[in-house]
């Protein structure tokens, strides 16, 4: 069964920066990869995941491989027979009207380029210790979000999450954690990062594995 589940990631101010920065670069690979997609399925491109890899990994030398490759599955997700709008087509034609003036249309253009340009993803495996490079670690008794931000450069977040009941999900994901800590053996999961209202929101998906009977 495959769960996801939300979290609080708290920064200090100069790492949120850093996270934003790096969203905005993942975030225009993601488009990149989105319409280099759609280009090659119009020639009917044989393998296009390659082909896309290696123009993001001309135009965003600086991005760690695994970012791309997570850039490229975020892609496949949007294709559609309708035209992608990234930021929200909703909030796009809002921004279209002329009537839109002062802060009202500032407030919605701060909103699409959030969410435009406000997207991280990494997608985990077991062969990377669960995740490469967003990973969870217990720092201090505490649990932080350790995510790369370059080469060999990392920012850690402290992750504000409470269980919400006995049955809440996120009791199950520690559990899992914690097991993998103590005996190494990982299991992968996917860490998302938000940009909304200058705020920065988590989400992590993993699957819970089917007891034996």
């Amino acid at each position: 069964m495959f769960v996801s589940l939300q979290f609080k990631p708290e920064l200090k101010k100069e790492d949120k920066e850093k996270l934003i920065k790096l969203m905005r670069k993942q975030s225009s690979a993601i488009r990149v990869a989105y319409n280099t997609l759609k280009e090659l399925e119009k020639e009917k491109t044989k393998n296009p995941h390659s082909q896309i890899y290696q123009r993001l990994r001309q135009l965003f030398p600086e991005l760690p491989t695994r970012y791309i490759d997570s850039a490229i599955y975020k892609a496949k997700q949007y294709p559609t027979d309708k035209p992608v709008v990234f930021g929200s087509k909703k909030l796009f034609e809002k921004l279209c009207k002329n009537n839109l003036t002062g802060k009202t249309r500032e407030r919605l253009k701060k909103q699409w380029r959030e969410m435009r340009q406000g997207t991280l993803i990494s997608i985990g495996s077991k062969s990377d210790r669960g995740n490469r490079l967003t990973r969870f670690e217990d720092l201090n008794g505490q649990l932080h979000l350790r995510i790369t931000t370059g080469n060999r450069e990392f920012i850690y977040a402290k992750v504000l999450r409470e269980p919400s009941n006995s049955k809440d999900k996120w009791l199950t994901f520690m559990a899992m954690l914690l097991d993998s800590w103590q005996t190494q053996n990982c299991f992968p999961y996917t860490v998302e990062l938000k940009l909304r209202d200058g705020e920065i929101y988590g989400n992590v998906s993993f699957e819970i594995p089917t007891p034996e009977v």
